[in-house]
């Protein structure tokens, strides 16, 4: 339950709106796409980095922006706490894209193409991305994923994917974290 919550009105003090100063424009460097990702990734997969705006106050970071137009719809966001050493894998979505934001930590994240058409079938892709690295990264429905936190600390990834989760019809398919088919190993399995 939710303690009360405390609203008063004061008597004005003679601040207004013009007392506030705007924001300066961002100067800062934007990395490229090409600095972290690989040059043969897996079709249909995209690697974003992500700009980090640090102040005296902390980190803000854009993880989407309608800003330069959005292939896809933001429509779920939900949030991964992951323990340190901890595993999520495999699998695969038969119908969205997955789109995970990593900006802190140290994630290690393997990729395998099977699907049977792809020009890309059987490519492993393996990305490093959290605080020193920064990324948003795309994977296309039915791209097998696993995810590791491979820090010393409790870290979190942010998901973006592009169709609502239904809890009645789940869009996910899982395979055990230590299946031999899959051709990758995260260390301490």
């Amino acid at each position: 339950m939710v303690g009360p919550v405390k609203s008063i009105t004061v008597a004005p003090r003679g601040l207004g709106l013009d007392d506030f100063v705007p924001d300066a424009p961002f100067t800062g460097h934007r990395a490229q796409s090409s600095d972290i990702a690989p040059h043969d990734v897996i079709d249909g997969v995209t690697v974003t980095p992500l700009t980090v705006n640090a102040d005296s106050r902390g980190l803000l970071t854009e993880f989407l922006t309608a800003r330069e137009g959005l292939r896809e719809p933001i429509v779920h966001v939900y949030q991964v706490t992951a323990l340190p050493g901890s595993i999520r894998a495999w699998v695969y979505h038969r119908r969205q894209f997955d789109r995970l934001a990593f900006v802190n930590g140290r994630f290690e994240i393997v990729l395998y193409d099977i699907r049977p058409t792809s020009p890309t079938k059987n490519r492993l892709n393996v990305f490093v991305l959290g605080h020193e690295q920064p990324a948003l990264l795309r994977m296309p429905p039915l791209v097998i994923h696993g995810v590791r936190n491979a820090g010393a600390e409790i870290a979190t990834f942010v998901n973006l994917p592009t169709r609502i989760y239904d809890p009645q019809n789940p869009d996910k398919c899982r395979l055990s974290a230590d299946d031999p088919r899959i051709p990758y190993r995260f260390d301490g399995q």
